[in-house]
């Protein structure tokens, strides 16, 4: 795993704010079965956390112990066309996918991001729900919006990571034009929604090259090991828990 850090001579504190909410959803992603093939983190004025993520879903699906598999099935019955079922079930018949994604985040309305690319999926990371009128104020189909520009406006298929809940939440509208919150709390809902919902889903890339899962499995295994052998300051806290 690659990392890149940017440091600045005069660190706000707002930065750790906006890292937090980050690294939070982040997290979640890794909770729905993703890993992190590579990883950028720029102290910028967007603050904000590049990742390419792969995952074998194929694996996770064929593992005895997945319990998953009724919802599955039930979620691809509800995609919204025939086209929308094909790349749903690629992600079970590939050995592995990989998604770029651009994590942004914003403490109060007066700091959303503005969609400045279509090349990877979008993760808006926010503490709580109120900031979700002023998202979705903004919101447009960038089929019809140029993206060249854009200082203001976020693209509808943005998902958004809400701190306080805990969960991945993306808008769409409903028959009668009106926008419609949904919650994703499982790997096959994040799947539901890439296949019918994502508008970039050609940036997603499925592979069957088991010598390439093998080594981003190998350089994952390595990085997390790593991560426990200089934490320090995990290692000072366990000390003192255990003298305590």
């Amino acid at each position: 795993m690659s990392k890149h850090f940017y440091y600045s001579k005069k660190f706000d504190l707002d930065n750790l704010k906006h890292l937090d909410l980050q690294a939070n959803a982040l997290q979640k992603m890794l909770a729905l079965g993703f890993r992190t093939a590579n990883l950028s983190i720029a102290t910028n004025q967007q603050k904000q956390v590049t990742a390419s993520f792969y995952s074998s879903v194929r694996n996770i699906y064929n593992h005895k112990n997945f319990s998953q598999k009724p919802q599955a099935s039930q979620l691809f019955n509800q995609c919204l066309s025939n086209e929308n079922k094909e790349f749903y079930m690629k992600f079970t018949e590939y050995q592995h996918v990989q998604i770029p994604i651009q994590f942004s985040s914003a403490i109060d309305e007066n700091q959303l991001p503005h969609t400045h690319s279509l090349d990877t999926l979008d993760i808006i990371a926010i503490p709580t729900k109120e900031q979700l009128p002023a998202i979705r104020s903004k919101l447009r189909d960038f089929n019809m919006y140029k993206v060249q520009n854009n200082t203001e406006f976020i693209r509808d298929d943005i998902l958004i990571s809400i701190q306080s809940e805990d969960c991945f939440f993306f808008y769409a509208k409903n028959e009668q034009r009106q926008w419609i919150l949904y919650r994703i709390e499982r790997l096959f809902a994040f799947i539901y929604y890439l296949s019918n919902y994502f508008k970039s889903n050609e940036k997603i890339t499925f592979s069957n090259d088991v010598e390439k899962y093998t080594k981003l499995e190998t350089l994952y295994a390595k990085s997390s090991e790593n991560r426990k052998q200089y934490n320090t300051i995990g290692k000072k806290n366990a000390k003192k828990e255990a003298q305590s």
